[in-house]
Order: structure tokens, then C-alpha cells, then sequence
């Protein structure tokens, strides 16, 4: 195994800082493109509608997670073929997903509403958003497993490049829609959906060396079930960690909706601040994944002579 420098830790953590911190900044982007029209119901709009989503997008967030480590803990033990399997049941998972929270759009957006109630004009905006958001679920969902399998295998510059296609577009898109053509809510919602899928495509070509000649032998290892209980036990207790993380979020957000629209178009933009940080930090983080992944070793099996 490489060494573990300083040098090492940055070269991983550097690219993941910089596509983090373009998260927010998008979120930033969408803020000052919606502003522009000069209301506070299509900003308050686009502020509950992106938070419902990342709310239930971040139910599903233990596939960027569980991926990673069990991908780097595949790539440690010099072990391709697990490798790809690994990826091969997290897209899988990401597409299932992502059709179930389409077919049950209705009750779920009926639900959120329902807890979060805000003005009529404001419900309205953010329903017409959702209706066209909700169909990039599966891509969204897709591509946590793609970034936590390249976080996994240190290559964090493939993360960059994606986050950066992504968002680059979706900025592009918004001044298109929005402001070019006047589409509004609507335009802000469409540009992310184009970003999504158009991501999930290039995502999928930078992971090309897990559909290539090892393909076969994952696809033999995709349903080995040691393999599957060690991923559902790791997502099971990151995902309600997950689930309580994004409830703090999201309560801010929904709170704030009972104070009226201003109160919400507010809390939207402060939200952009807090991330910018946060998701920087990440970056640390992901480095700690991916390094402590590699390094594991798994006890040898009784009887094998060990």
C-alpha cells in the first residue's frame, strides 16, 4: 500500500473540496436567478421544493457512503471484481429507488406540504417545480454510487470533473431558462433535470473500467450474499444517520415556511453560507473513507492455513 502523507491526503481531499463547494454555489445561483423576478414566492418556491427533494435524495445519501468504503476496501485486498460488483448492487439500488419516488411523487409532495405548509402561490410554484425535478430522482440517486465508488479508488479528480459539468451546466441552463426565455420556476427545475441526467451519463463513463472485461466475473459476485449483508448492514446505520442529519436541515427550512414568504426566501439564501463550509469540509472526510477502506484487511477464513 502507497504510503500515507500528507501529500496524499490533500491530493484526494483538494479536488473534493473544490467540487463540494460548488454544491451551494449553485444553490447560491438558483437564489440570484429566481431574485431577479423581483417576488419572494418564486424564491420561497424553489427553497422548499430543493429542500423536499434533497430531503428524500438524501434518505438514499448511504450509497455515497457504503460505496466508497467497500470500494476502497475491495481495491486494498486487490480485488477488481468486487470492485465493480460493488458498484454494479449500489446503481442497482439507485435506480429502484429512484422509480418508487417517482410512482409515490404524489403522496410524498402531498405529505411534505402537509407538514410544511406555506402560501397558495408559493405550494403552487413548488409543485410545478417538484413535477419536473422528481424525474431526474433516479440519475440523482445513480450518482451517488458513482462518486462514492471514484472517492473509494482516490480518484477525486473524476468528482471534480463531474460536479463541475454538472453545475456549470445547470448555471448555464438557469440564465438560458429563467432570465433568456422567462420560463421561471419551471426553467430553474428543467435546468437541473438536463444537469442530472446528462451527469448520470458522464458519470458512468468515467467508472467505464467496472463495465469492461471484468464485467462478467462482477456480475458473477453481484449476488454473493457475504458481500450484500456487509452492504446493507453499513447503509442501515448510515442511513438513519443520514436521516436525522437532514431533518435538522430540513426543519429549518419548513419552520421557516410558517412564517411567511419573506421569512422563507430568507432562510434560503442563509442556507447557502452555512453549506459552503460544510461541504468543504467534506472533503477530509471522504479522503478518511477512501485510506482507511484501502487499508482494511479482512480476517483470513478458518481453515485456509492463515
Amino acid at each position: 500500500m502507497t504510503a500515507i502523507t500528507h501529500a496524499r491526503v490533500f491530493r484526494i481531499a483538494g479536488p473534493i473540496v473544490l467540487s463540494n463547494a460548488t454544491v451551494p454555489l449553485l444553490g447560491a445561483v438558483d437564489t440570484a436567478v429566481i431574485g431577479q423576478l423581483g417576488e419572494a414566492a418564486p424564491l420561497g418556491a424553489v427553497g422548499i421544493g430543493a429542500v423536499i427533494l434533497a430531503t428524500l435524495y438524501w434518505v438514499f445519501g448511504f450509497l455515497r457512503m457504503s460505496t466508497s468504503g467497500l470500494a476502497a476496501q475491495a481495491e486494498g485486498a486487490g480485488n477488481p471484481a468486487e470492485r465493480s460488483a460493488t458498484l454494479l448492487r449500489a446503481l442497482v439500488i439507485g435506480a429502484i429507488a429512484g422509480v418508487v419516488l417517482i410512482l409515490a411523487q404524489v403522496l410524498l409532495f402531498a405529505a411534505a406540504f402537509r407538514l410544511a405548509p406555506a402560501s397558495a402561490e408559493v405550494e403552487g410554484l413548488a409543485q410545478d417545480y417538484l413535477a419536473i425535478r422528481i424525474w431526474g430522482a433516479p440519475a440523482t440517486i445513480a450518482l451517488y454510487a458513482i462518486t462514492g465508488w471514484l472517492i473509494g479508488l482516490e480518484r477525486t479528480r473524476g468528482v471534480l470533473v463531474l460536479q463541475l459539468w454538472q453545475n456549470g451546466l445547470n448555471v448555464a441552463l438557469d440564465l438560458w431558462f429563467v432570465i433568456g426565455l422567462g420560463w421561471g420556476v419551471p426553467g430553474v427545475a428543467l435546468a437541473t433535470l438536463i444537469a442530472e441526467w446528462t451527469g448520470l451519463a458522464l458519470g458512468l463513463w468515467l467508472a467505464r473500467d467496472a463495465f469492461g472485461a471484468i464485467l462478467a466475473q462482477a456480475l458473477a459476485r453481484f449476488s454473493d450474499r457475504a458481500a450484500l449483508r456487509l452492504m446493507f448492514g453499513a447503509s442501515r446505520d448510515i442511513m438513519g444517520r443520514s436521516v436525522l442529519l437532514q431533518l435538522s436541515f430540513t426543519s429549518f427550512v419548513f419552520l421557516g415556511a410558517r412564517f411567511g414568504d419573506v421569512t422563507l426566501a430568507a432562510n434560503q439564501v442563509l442556507m447557502q453560507f452555512l453549506e459552503v463550509t460544510a461541504f468543504a469540509l467534506d472533503g477530509f472526510a471522504f479522503a478518511a473513507e477512501a485510506l482507511v477502506g484501502q487499508a482494511h484487511r479482512r480476517a483470513p477464513a478458518a481453515g485456509n492455513g492463515a
